[in-house]
């Protein structure tokens, strides 16, 4: 992550980029997708000026405050940047979960029209719904899990990779493990 300071009729000092690297730093820990951040800092006769542009893959926030103070004035475009970060993830997320439905349900909808045999009342029934923890395990705890349940086979989310995984019980004992590569 990238930061340039820049002062235009002010001094910078050690306390100030101190300042705005501190704060700054922050924002980059909860948006891990920032690149880059411009910082410019303008003093007029009692007006201090902070604006500072953030820069991600695809879009730029930008957040202009002003004060009698300087690190008001950074606090304010802090809070402002969060703010507009809010939002874009927001939106980003909703877009998300819209395509997602829209690449589920189109190959369902295609099956539907020709077919009325794939879509029997008997396949449609659900017989018994299991619950799954997304609580993050190591595989040699879905292992241990799966051996006190005594089900066939568990869903669980991989600790290391982060990703959905299968473990299941072999017809000879030992058990296989299914990572999906999307």
């Amino acid at each position: 992550m990238e930061i340039n300071i820049t002062g235009r009729n002010i001094e910078l000092n050690d306390a100030i980029r101190e300042y705005i690297y501190r704060k700054l730093d922050k924002l980059g820990r909860v948006y891990s997708r920032i690149y880059k951040f411009d910082v410019i800092l303008e003093e007029e006769k009692i007006r201090k000026n902070a604006e500072i542009i953030l820069y991600l893959r695809r879009n730029r926030i930008v957040a202009k405050e002003s004060s009698p103070d300087m690190y008001a004035s950074i606090d304010n475009a802090v809070e402002s940047i969060k703010k507009q970060l809010r939002r874009l993830t927001g939106r980003v997320r909703a877009k998300r979960r819209k395509s997602m439905l829209k690449n589920i349900m189109k190959p369902i909808m295609r099956f539907r029209g020709g077919d009325e045999a794939f879509f029997a009342e008997e396949y449609q029934s659900i017989i018994k719904t299991d619950l799954y923890a997304d609580k993050p395990m190591l595989p040699e705890e879905a292992k241990l899990e799966l051996q006190a349940m005594k089900m066939e086979f568990i869903m669980f989310k991989n600790a290391d990779t982060g990703e959905p995984n299968v473990m299941f019980k072999r017809t000879d004992g030992s058990y296989g493990l299914i990572e999906p590569r999307f």
